[in-house]
């Protein structure tokens, strides 16, 4: 049975946060982080929270299958693109921004648009965890449910009124 990623508790994603750190926070040697890091990227491709895992010019190595039925690609196509091929023209600039700062704090959480396959726009929530290898990034999301974001953007509204 599939499970549905917009309506991922949020403890699921603080335990596998949690798992994150610890890969990275730890210091073992670096054979043992590997090893680490491959059970790892084993256990998240079964997982229902959509994983991508970039290199540093922000292009995909691979992907979890939560994040093809997020983006609407296949793990082929996703794995010829790159983070500036799923951002919205709007948003390519700050999202260079929001790269450059990630890569240089080492982890970042927040929420971003992207978009899918069908060109639809889809807002997320993530965090990122940059070289959880050398060179190797790793970010987990799930969408923001419609409710959340509907209800926001009525609040926004009154408030303009």
């Amino acid at each position: 049975m599939k499970r549905d990623v917009s309506r991922l508790p949020g403890a699921a994603m603080s335990r596998l946060q949690r798992s994150l750190n610890e890969l990275t926070t730890l210091a073992p040697p670096e054979n043992v982080v590997r090893t680490r890091a491959e059970a790892l990227l084993t256990h998240l491709a079964r997982i229902p929270i959509a994983i991508l895992i970039a290199n540093n010019r922000a292009r995909y190595v691979d992907m979890n299958q939560a994040a093809t039925r997020l983006t609407g690609y296949s793990r082929a196509q996703l794995a010829r693109m790159s983070l500036w091929d799923l951002t919205p023209e709007p948003n390519r600039t700050v999202g260079a921004r929001l790269w450059r700062d990630f890569l240089k704090r080492g982890r970042m959480t927040g929420r971003y648009r992207l978009r899918r396959k069908d060109g639809a726009i889809v807002a997320v929530r993530y965090f990122a965890i940059a070289n959880i290898l050398p060179g190797v990034h790793v970010s987990a999301m799930t969408p923001v449910p419609a409710p959340i974001r509907s209800s926001r953007r009525r609040s926004a509204l009154s408030k303009k009124r």
